[in-house]
């Protein structure tokens, strides 16, 4: 009974992090959606001075186009194919260490081991684009603390 309400506790305080880091993700690409305009509007003025309007909207639209194609080139890399390798491609032996993990958690009441069998099976879910986003968001915060 102890171990339920351990779990209990840890998941709304993981329910809490994940609703201030979304809280502050929203934040930050709120102020970095902002920042864009600014420095777009800034950008424009600089370049309105010394094209004229019509070359500095023309100049802006194709950095803009630029940008759009680069990042429209990286999704298209990381398309559906890594997504179906990744939940599909477990094999028996990785879901057997799991099933053990779990085991051995539940024999020794370990929270730990219970975290660890739980983010196990969280991380085989996930694609290896959003297991990169959580390291750098996980560095970003790791470094902030430090």
């Amino acid at each position: 009974m102890r171990l339920l309400s351990v779990l209990a506790a840890g998941s709304q305080q993981l329910a809490r992090r994940f609703f201030v880091r979304a809280a502050l993700a929203f934040a930050c690409a709120l102020s970095a959606t902002i920042g864009l305009g600014f420095a777009t509007y800034a950008l424009f003025e600089a370049l309105r001075w010394q094209c004229g309007v019509v070359n500095a909207s023309i100049g802006l639209g194709a950095i803009y186009f630029v940008a759009a194609c680069i990042l429209y080139l990286c999704h298209h890399r990381a398309g559906p194919m890594l997504v179906a390798n990744a939940r599909f491609g477990l094999s028996q032996g990785q879901a057997g260490n799991a099933e053990a993990l779990k085991a051995a958690a539940q024999a020794s009441e370990a929270t730990q081991a219970v975290a660890l069998a739980m983010s196990v099976e969280l991380v085989r879910q996930m694609t290896p684009l959003q297991l990169t986003m959580l390291a750098a968001i996980s560095g970003f915060v790791a470094g902030r603390r430090l």
